[in-house]
């Protein structure tokens, strides 16, 4: 006669998981919990939703925060809502609490974020979503978000409506091989760009160039970059034209996706 194991199902710890809190301008007592590794749902616009801090597993739960609850919205949205039942003047964090984290400023917070996004799918296309949606309407956006395009693994750089360029980050400069001048050098920071037949690809007739001209985003391109040293690398761009309020065009953003060398 077979025996019959008896298996005693254990869920899991619903308190593992890390959250951060934001907390409502026009509410203060409506707080939304996002884990950790999650990208931030549309609704979170820094203009209405304030940073509060991290909520890890060791922390106290702040007044109205329930886990299971919390485990069902995360599954079912990607995001927690919930509404403080004690003072909401007091500190939400749960104690103890690091120095460091408490004082992240949001833009620290949206920079780390992004790494988190950039970590988990490694697609930049989720990466320029995410940029355009908190610069489109900024003409200064470049110089805004220098810091946070800084810290991207990707190489990007920004240009005007012109496609004079205005930015670029330390990872540009590593793909390249080059520092370009700001204002000066026009469409794209390569030395000489290739397509994949060795064919030359004038700095005019680039994808970013495209982009610009013709105001469109352009995908599925890969060309190469030759240094000035003459090695090359194989690269894939993400050129994207950037928009104020008015629809008008105000300058391009591009992520250069390393593909190893040529």
């Amino acid at each position: 006669m077979r025996s019959v194991r008896h298996v005693i199902y254990s869920p899991p710890n619903l308190s593992d998981r890390a959250y951060n809190l934001f907390r409502n301008r026009l509410r203060p007592e409506l707080l939304c919990a996002v884990p950790a590794d999650y990208p931030l749902p549309d609704f979170i616009e820094f203009e209405q939703w304030a940073y509060e801090g991290s909520l890890r597993q060791q922390d106290v739960r702040p007044s109205g925060f329930n886990d299971r609850a919390a485990s069902v919205g995360v599954r079912f949205n990607g995001f927690y809502l919930f509404q403080l039942t004690a003072d909401y003047g007091k500190a939400m964090i749960g104690q103890p609490a690091p120095e460091p984290e408490a004082s992240l400023t949001v833009r620290k917070h949206v920079r780390t974020v992004l790494l988190r996004l950039v970590a988990k799918h490694t697609n930049p296309d989720q990466v320029i979503e995410y940029l355009c949606r908190a610069t489109a309407d900024r003409r200064s956006a470049e110089a805004w978000y220098a810091e946070l395009l800084a810290v991207l693994p990707f190489a990007t750089y920004t240009t005007d409506a012109t496609g004079f360029i205005t930015y670029f980050n330390e990872a540009a400069v590593t793909l390249w091989g080059r520092r370009p001048a700001l204002g000066w050098d026009r469409w794209c920071g390569s030395w000489h760009i290739y397509s994949l037949d060795g064919a030359p690809l004038p700095h005019d007739r680039c994808p970013m160039a495209v982009a610009i001209l013709e105001d469109r985003r352009v995908r599925g391109v890969t060309a190469i970059a030759e240094r000035p040293d003459g090695s090359r690398v194989r690269f894939r761009p993400f050129p994207t034209p950037l928009h104020d309020n008015d629809e008008n065009l105000v300058g391009a953003i591009n992520v250069l996706l390393d593909l190893g060398a040529a």
